[in-house]
């Protein structure tokens, strides 16, 4: 099991007068190579969620088990923070304004230093990454101010690259993006989980949870409310919940209703849909 929380609590500025309990006893588990979403309302508890994940943020109570390493309240001094940092590393929403270097190869450089790699290995790996995100060597040099939004998000994306985390967290990734920047943020996330990552992703985006993730975590004013598939989640939902049901799940949903032979659980896109109404035409 890669991520295992128990009875986690946090609470914002405890034992004040404005203490605020963020989580109340959210137990879950995350398996090895999923691609999960967190959503609910804001203020439900998703991004206090995962910065416990990698001990940005400490428990107040309860425990956490990311693989071999372990996160408590008593875990304040853990010399293995840094150790666990690179094994799960979390993107932030709009990391792009986060980017602080003269240069992309510096900025996307900068983490590994931390982590202990000299200058020419950094510089190395960093150029690796850019071009795994889609950025050349033309871009290696250029102040990443002069980049669109787009491409400041893909040399924020590289720098998490370029540690090679094992476990990557994205707190809203296609936040203030196009469509096509959207699209190609979130195939560059796609390909990350199929080459054996696990991706943990925050959004309100429900046509990204439908089309990607294998496993929703609903929290509700700090509480697990549901888990469990994107099917499942959806049929149970009502009309006056915050969490919309995707058009293609209602019309594959209709389709269903009115006898067409659909499994909706393989839909995941309209060529889906498509391709399974092909189908069924053909064998009829």
């Amino acid at each position: 099991m890669a991520i295992q929380v128990k009875d986690l609590r946090y609470i914002y500025l405890p034992k004040t007068p404005n203490a605020n309990i963020a989580l109340d006893g959210v137990s879950l588990e995350i398996p090895d190579h999923s691609f999960v979403a967190f959503i609910g309302r804001t203020g439900s508890g998703k991004s206090t969620l995962i910065q416990n994940l990698n001990a940005l943020l400490i428990p107040s109570s309860g425990e956490i088990q990311v693989d071999e390493f372990h996160i408590g309240p008593k875990k304040r001094k853990n010399k293995k923070i840094k150790q666990l940092r690179k094994h799960v590393s979390v993107v932030f929403q709009f990391p792009e304004y986060q980017l602080f270097e003269e240069t992309v190869e510096k900025d996307v450089a900068f983490g590994l230093k931390n982590f202990g790699y000299k200058d020419k290995e950094a510089i190395e790996l960093a150029h690796k990454a850019l071009l795994s995100v889609g950025l050349n060597e033309k871009y290696y040099k250029k102040s990443p101010f002069e980049l669109s939004g787009g491409e400041r998000r893909r040399v924020a994306i590289a720098g998490i690259l370029a540690i090679n985390p094992d476990i990557l967290i994205m707190d809203e990734p296609t936040a203030g993006l196009d469509i096509k920047g959207a699209q190609d943020i979130m195939g560059l996330v796609n390909d990350m989980y199929k080459q054996g990552k696990t991706i943990i992703m925050v959004t309100h985006d429900m046509d990204l949870v439908m089309k990607y993730c294998n496993l929703v975590f609903v929290l509700k004013d700090g509480k697990l409310a549901y888990e469990g598939s994107t099917e499942n989640l959806f049929d149970s939902i009502g009309e006056s919940s915050a969490i919309e049901i995707p058009p293609l799940y209602k019309l594959a949903k209709q389709l269903k209703a009115n006898g067409a032979p659909i499994e909706i659980a393989k839909i995941k896109t309209i060529d889906d849909l498509i391709n399974q109404i092909k189908g069924w035409k053909k064998d009829e």
